[in-house]
């Protein structure tokens, strides 16, 4: 029988080449078909970059884990949010949030709108259910749908600075047909979905085996795993230049990851998914709107001020993701 930690690192190692994959296909269809100064940049390549998550948030409500899958979903926003102060270093050029566009602010007050409504669910507010599904499910859903109509409207005014950035993402892949890339699609997202299936279930064994308990491993373990798509795409976004790009990214797939635990809920029949979680979860959850806030008040703010070669803001962001981290791991078993 495969070690539970060799089947963790493996699964995570598959889903890493095939997020990569997986993003770069998308980038060609939008280049290749003219489609990416808008809908390709606002949501296909944040659907790709979370393919991860909403595979393994998913397997982990059907082996009746939803503290692992709340966890991969909150602590993948948490991981996402702290890659800003790695984009702030690699970059190195000013804080970045002094040099970005003040539009992220949409998706990231978007976002925060959505965790807030999770959040509520957990604590216990929202107690109505319509059969299996949580009334905070239609609301995540109806933030979402009009959000990304918002979004899209939003990018189509930005199609021309978009389009480069489908073509920034795409370079150094040979270009292809846009029939070869979505079969390239295609065939990553078979390799994710089952990659995302043993991972969820050899990390559900690592938190029963170590007592780190569900919460902890699927907020850190679990949500770094399926966020390293993200990470080599905003990374290499950044090394291309394109600061606007790599921010998009995190803000974007954060956004879709919020819509997933809507998505979860349906696969979870014992009822509401958020109203059977455990109120650990509350803990990340505050994390992520604080420091979503945080990045919004530099977009608007606009300091010129660095610490330790990044921006103060982007420092307080890594600041409180390793504090939830710490904060997290005293909890752990819960």
């Amino acid at each position: 029988m495969i070690n539970h930690w060799v089947q963790f690192l493996v699964c995570a190692a598959i889903i890493v080449f095939a997020g990569t994959k997986l993003t770069k296909s998308a980038a060609v269809v939008g280049d290749n078909t003219g489609i990416g100064s808008a809908w390709v940049g606002a949501l296909m390549l944040p659907l790709a970059t979370s393919m991860p998550e909403l595979v393994t948030t998913i397997r982990a409500v059907m082996i009746d884990a939803p503290d692992l899958a709340l966890g991969n979903i909150l602590g993948s926003c948490l991981y996402n949010l702290s890659l800003l102060a790695v984009i702030d270093l690699v970059e190195g050029h000013g804080p970045l949030t002094s040099r970005i566009n003040k539009g992220h602010t949409i998706v990231a007050s978007l976002s925060i709108i959505t965790i807030c409504l999770a959040a509520m669910a957990v604590t216990g507010f929202f107690t109505a259910a319509l059969g299996w599904i949580g009334l905070e499910t239609l609301f995540i859903v109806l933030v979402y749908t009009l959000g990304s109509r918002y979004i899209f409207r939003y990018e189509q005014k930005n199609a021309q600075q978009l389009s480069g950035k489908t073509e920034a993402l795409a370079e150094g892949i040979e270009q292809s047909t846009t029939r070869k890339a979505l079969l390239n699609f295609a065939l990553a997202s078979v390799l994710i979905v089952f990659a995302g299936v043993f991972l969820t279930d050899a990390a559900d064994r690592v938190a029963l085996v170590t007592g780190l308990g569900q919460t902890f491993v699927g907020s850190i373990l679990l949500a770094i795993s399926t966020s390293l798509p993200e990470t080599v795409t905003t990374i290499t976004a950044v090394r291309l230049g394109y600061l606007d790009m790599a921010v998009a990214n995190i803000f974007g797939a954060n956004f879709m990851n919020l819509f997933i635990i809507a998505l979860a809920d349906l696969f979870y029949f014992k009822g509401p998914l958020l109203q059977a979680v455990s109120d650990q979860h509350l803990l990340s959850a505050v994390m992520v709107i604080m420091m979503s806030t945080i990045v919004i008040f530099g977009l608007t703010y606009k300091s010129k001020k660095r610490v330790a070669g990044i921006g103060f803001d982007t420092m307080l962001v890594l600041i409180a993701y390793l504090a939830t981290v710490y904060l997290l791991f005293n909890a752990r078993g819960n």
